[in-house]
């Protein structure tokens, strides 16, 4: 992973041992904000089955910090696990503008949106 992409504050939690890839290899990625808990999850929308989209992931976000991925906020999807960890250097640089807290989170997933709209047009 590119740390330059995740700025102050936060760190990508290696290998997190919550994570089972024995039947998917695809790269789940979690992000913590080492003050205030947040943390921050790149995962894949679908299982990995042959008649799914396998390569969208989703961005989920939980205001403490959880290994539960039922106490996360699905906030955003893109195509591809570089996409993914690009809006999560956005949504944690905007985070950390705001200050945190519901106010960071919320400015996070403007900015993902905003990002996305962009590069879509």
């Amino acid at each position: 992973m590119d740390t330059d992409r995740i700025p102050d504050g936060w760190y990508e939690e290696s290998d997190p041992e919550f994570i089972d890839r024995k039947y998917d290899p695809r790269p789940v990625t979690v992000f913590r904000h080492v003050d205030h808990g947040a943390t921050l999850v790149a995962m894949p929308s679908e299982p990995n089955t042959e008649h799914t989209e396998t390569d969208t992931y989703r961005l989920a976000v939980a205001r403490e910090e959880t290994s539960n991925f039922g106490d996360v906020e699905p906030f955003a999807e893109v195509h591809g696990d570089d996409e993914a960890l690009a809006a999560a250097g956005t949504f944690t640089r905007a985070y950390n503008a705001e200050g945190g807290g519901d106010a960071g989170i919320e400015a996070g997933k403007r900015a993902v949106a905003d990002e996305r709209e962009r590069n879509s047009e």
